[in-house]
């Protein structure tokens, strides 16, 4: 099966009756307060050790990934739970389109960030402080 996101075809191999069964089955979720305190306190130690640069460029990848799998399940008709009842081979035929779009998405940034500055150089000229006398 074959799904557009962003403009880029990627290839799924998802049988449709595996499909229909798992848009049937259905689990209801709860809010973990604690587990919510314990990731803040993940997220900080992991600012600390990477950085915030890093650490906000490692966001910005992995929600444009999330976008990506969000936009491929949504297209196949799933729910992240009824992507979770999916036989492993089908769930990692997903995974490989996932990334397959995000490669594809990262190569057509790159270029189109290439392009946007092209013809220009950056040049970075020291400022020294004349002394007076």
């Amino acid at each position: 099966m074959d799904v557009m996101v962003n403009g880029i075809t990627v290839s799924v191999d998802l049988k449709a009756s595996d499909l229909r069964k798992s848009q049937q089955q259905s689990k209801a979720q709860g809010t973990d307060f604690a587990a919510l305190l314990q990731q803040q306190k993940e997220v900080k130690s992991e600012i600390l050790e990477k950085g915030f640069k890093k650490y906000v460029g490692d966001m910005q990848q992995e929600k444009l990934e999330e976008e990506i799998r969000n936009k491929i399940l949504q297209a196949l008709g799933l729910s992240e739970e009824q992507y979770m009842q999916l036989p492993a081979e089908q769930r990692a035929s997903i995974e490989q389109a996932v990334q397959e779009a995000m490669q594809k998405e990262m190569q057509a940034r790159a270029e189109q960030e290439q392009k946007k500055n092209g013809n220009k150089l950056a040049v970075s000229v020291p400022l020294v402080a004349a002394a007076s006398g």
